[in-house]
């Protein structure tokens, strides 16, 4: 990664907690940049860069992530919710847009729902999704599921990152030198000089359960709102001597994951959102801003 993608860091002090940001500079309205669960900012340098031209473009780094204090409770989605707004506050921003994946999804419903002041537009990563009870088992019948609990401690960035791609496949593609530099963000050093996530299992636990359920009307999000939804080719996880068998299982899970949970969900969010966009994108990754980064610039860029 060149030096010419790196923001600047800085920490304040919301809702109680001290909390890490990136500052991609810029200058106009304020666009905020939040990641998914276990990732930081980071992960937006190159994206963040191309549209610094026309915003002043930051990124909030979760409680419990990265460099942001972890304390002991506070991961409810209202809570990490005024957090956001907390950092909007010690900035002296009036008002933001905001660009989030994955787990953020849920904590840009409930900003835009409590503080629609504070929000002009939100564009979803493969963000803007609800689970229900049926999803449990759903994400249990992946036929590449890695059963047992991860080391809790590596050799190295690169021996973390190799476990991550294998425990969930589906990432397996995406995983190069920049990858791993990214991850390495989610990390610290033992004493002993290995490495383990800075994101501890209680502050996770309580992550995965707020986010699970989570509810929220969507019918009350008023501001325009972009919707990218990845759809990843079933041939991404697979590795390349996969058996015929394996393929198969593989192609017809992904079928029915994407009719039976992100199906619903694109189907609620074009019913409840009255100000929307839906972008079906093919191809991707759950990482699309990575995959299909150009694809994804050229989107926010219009929709901004």
């Amino acid at each position: 990664m060149s030096k010419l993608a790196q923001p600047s860091a800085a920490f304040v002090s919301s809702n109680g907690v001290r909390l890490h940001y990136l500052d991609w500079g810029g200058a106009g309205p304020a666009l905020v940049f939040l990641a998914g669960s276990g990732n930081t900012p980071h992960f937006f340098d190159s994206v963040a860069k191309r549209v610094n031209d026309r915003f002043r473009v930051l990124g909030l780094t979760r409680r419990a992530h990265g460099d942001s204090e972890q304390p002991e409770t506070g991961y409810d989605i209202p809570t990490l919710a005024k957090d956001i707004v907390g950092f909007l506050e010690a900035l002296g921003i009036e008002r933001a847009s905001f660009a989030g994946h994955s787990y953020a999804g849920a904590e840009m419903i409930e900003l835009t729902i409590a503080h629609p002041d504070r929000v002009e537009k939100l564009i979803f990563l493969d963000a803007l999704y609800e689970y229900e009870k049926s999803d449990i088992e759903l994400y249990g019948a992946n036929p590449q599921n890695v059963h047992g609990a991860p080391p809790e401690t590596f050799d190295s960035v690169e021996a973390y990152s190799e476990d991550f791609t294998t425990r969930y496949a589906q990432y397996r593609r995406l995983r190069s030198p920049r990858w791993d530099a990214l991850m390495a963000h989610a990390l610290e050093r033992t004493a002993d000089g290995r490495f383990r996530e800075r994101l501890g299992s209680k502050a996770a636990e309580q992550l995965g359960l707020a986010e699970f359920y989570y509810r929220a009307d969507w019918r009350q999000i008023s501001c325009p709102v972009l919707a990218i939804y990845a759809f990843q080719d079933a041939a991404w996880p697979l590795p390349d001597d996969a058996s015929p068998e394996l393929r198969e299982a593989v192609r017809a899970y992904t079928e029915r994951f994407d009719r039976e949970h992100k199906g619903r969900c694109i189907a609620r969010a074009r019913r409840d959102i009255r100000n929307i966009q839906v972008v079906e994108m093919r191809g991707a990754s759950h990482y699309c801003f990575l995959d299909r980064e150009d694809d994804v610039v050229e989107m926010m860029r219009t929709f901004l």
